[in-house]
């Protein structure tokens, strides 16, 4: 199977088309978002004390669980596997 369709060189007149394009649609994108009404609230819950109470939950319906492990990439007895990631200080 032939990459060439993946990429190929552009000449001056392509790349021109290409930018024209782009800040086209850049600023088409500008226009609509400066039609979106903005609100803004403060994200902030009052609490009397710092930790929430964990309750005792409800179980989840046998179809939902069904789904969930039907859905998982791969399982073991009734529970997702998954790997255990790495953590990685940015």
């Amino acid at each position: 199977m032939s990459d060439s369709f993946l990429w190929r060189k552009v000449n001056e007149q392509e790349k021109q088309e290409i930018k024209k394009e782009a800040k086209r649609i850049m600023d088409s994108f500008h226009k609509a978002l400066s039609r979106v009404e903005k609100k803004v609230s403060e994200a902030r819950v009052e609490r009397e004390e710092c930790e929430r109470v964990e309750g005792e939950g409800e179980e989840a319906s046998k179809e939902f669980r069904e789904i969930m492990l039907k859905n998982a990439p791969e399982t073991d007895n009734g529970f997702i596997k998954a790997e255990k990631g790495e953590w990685r200080g940015r």
